[in-house]
């Protein structure tokens, strides 16, 4: 009975131990199947963020684009703007010289008589 009772005992221990290498073996396994998997999310969203990373430098490229037409589109506006309010000067002054001009030769021709 005692030969009994130790065998038991040792196949008991036989088993706890093999439980226990096999739970430590599932627990492994699980482990490494999370990291694989969240190596797998993060790669995802690496992608994910340069796709996104590169559309938004396109949209902002687009945009910028626009943009710089419409500038040079407005500076070109401003520029004719610009030099038919100087040509209007031009014209003023040259108009109040002829005036003057006109003016100061009626003077001249007053003198003279």
């Amino acid at each position: 009975m005692k030969d009994d009772i130790l065998s038991l005992l040792l196949q008991a221990e036989n088993e706890y131990q093999r439980a226990m290498k096999a739970a430590v073996e599932d627990a492994e396994k699980y482990a490494d199947d999370r990291r694989q998997e969240q190596t797998a999310y993060v790669g995802e969203l690496k992608r994910d963020l340069s796709h996104f990373e590169k559309t938004e430098s396109e949209k902002l490229e687009q945009e910028l684009t626009a943009q710089s037409a419409e500038m040079e589109k407005e500076a070109v506006r401003l520029k004719e703007q610009m030099r038919t309010i100087q040509q209007e000067k031009a014209d003023q002054i040259s108009e109040r010289l002829r005036e003057e001009v006109l003016f100061l030769i009626w003077q001249s021709l007053k003198w003279k008589r």
